[in-house]
């Protein structure tokens, strides 16, 4: 969805108020959700202001997903929420070319668009993929699978006898007896 710069008036734009609802679950079509299998967008509001040139997008979303757990593989429904603040200046007004910049903290909230709009579908697809955890787990008392057989451990214990883990220097101590 592509919002022209001139059809946001002074007062704001509510952009899904304005094009309709329909909008939402098409709006992360073409996304590759990894590490999520599936991602849907349940819930989105954006709000665009203008001052001057730059844009002031003030939105939030609902996503839900189906994901893999890092620890146990089973699968399980993700569900995230985000509210999130994002200025939009002019590319022209950005850093040019291959040059080193220094970014502040005020800085990541800052975005670029091109021409005389913003692309509506873009900027929700940065805001999802941000707000994706790093590790994805069933649940946080998640045990894993057993290292020996493979065994889901949150369904029960397999009867694998773990092995002796050394220490990180034990190597030092079998190569201390090999030269003496």
């Amino acid at each position: 969805m592509y919002i022209k710069i001139s059809e946001i008036p002074r007062e704001g734009l509510d952009v899904f108020a304005s094009r309709g609802k329909s909008w939402i679950p098409r709006i992360l079509e073409g996304m590759d959700p990894y590490p999520l299998l599936t991602c849907r967008l349940l819930f989105a509001g954006l709000i665009l202001t203008l001052e001057g040139r730059n844009v002031f997008a003030n939105g939030s979303f609902e996503v839900e997903g189906e994901a893999s757990c890092d620890r146990c593989i089973e699968g399980f429904t993700v569900r995230l929420e985000k509210e999130f603040d994002t200025i939009l200046v002019p590319r022209d007004k950005g850093p040019s070319g291959a040059t080193n910049v220094e970014l502040h903290e005020d800085d990541l909230d800052i975005g670029f668009y091109d021409g005389a709009g913003v692309e509506v579908n873009d900027l929700f697809w940065e805001q999802v993929a941000l707000s994706l955890p790093v590790k994805l787990l069933c649940s946080e008392e998640c045990r894993g699978v057993c290292p020996m057989c493979g065994g889901n451990r949150n369904r029960g214990e397999c009867g694998c006898t773990e092995p002796q883990a050394g220490g990180t220097f034990d190597i030092l101590k079998y190569m201390k007896k090999e030269k003496e």
